[in-house]
């Protein structure tokens, strides 16, 4: 939406009334504005934490988690998961990774096949449950908007991701799935590695 103000002017109309008609004028257009900005950049997911992330996934029909960080993270810092205890069996088939950024030419950038991988994997089902994971929590945020711009309907972002925060040394010790003890494996053999199933 475009507004402009058209000068115009009247020898029965005093100069400090046009000027408080085109200040008026230009509020309403800094307010159109601003309003049509807000309303685009609003996005609909909802931040949950690692342990409701786990309940949800594991208890749920049809809820996913999307780890969307890359397959080295994947394959070797591990990912949520049945573990050697034999606890988490609720989220085998619920796990899937598809990087959200990948490594071309040196450089980290947005995986333009995204969506695409995800919509081939879930048939374009947009009404299923989608919960986005990274590192930190940081990555996951970008992929929950870009999932919902691809038309998925109910997306949840994982706060604190898989490693969580750092402390004061430095450490990822502070929170995500890891430090707060939920079931995780570190290996990348998984049939539900949307990256390597597709290639």
């Amino acid at each position: 939406m475009i507004l402009t103000i058209k000068s115009f002017a009247t020898k029965t109309m005093p100069d400090h009334s046009m000027h408080t008609i085109i200040n008026k004028m230009k509020a309403c257009r800094f307010a159109l504005i601003a309003a049509v900005f807000t309303s685009t950049s609003s996005y609909a997911y909802e931040n949950i934490s690692p342990t409701e992330a786990y309940e949800m996934a594991a208890t749920e029909p049809n809820t996913y988690i999307i780890d969307v960080r890359s397959d080295a993270e994947w394959s070797w810092v591990g990912h949520p998961g049945v573990n050697k205890q034999g606890e988490g069996l609720g989220l085998y088939g619920k796990v899937i990774n598809v990087s959200y950024k990948i490594f071309h030419e040196d450089q980290f950038v947005v995986n333009p096949h995204f969506a695409n991988d995800l919509n081939f994997f879930f048939r374009k089902n947009k009404k299923i449950k989608l919960i986005t994971m990274c590192r930190s929590g940081l990555r996951s945020v970008a992929a929950a908007q870009a999932l919902e711009a691809d038309g998925y309907t109910v997306v949840y972002n994982m706060e604190s991701g898989f490693e969580g925060g750092k402390d004061a040394n430095g450490y990822r010790t502070v929170n995500g799935w890891k430090n707060d003890r939920l079931p995780y494996i570190a290996s990348a053999d998984s049939e539900y590695d949307v990256d390597r199933m597709t290639k």
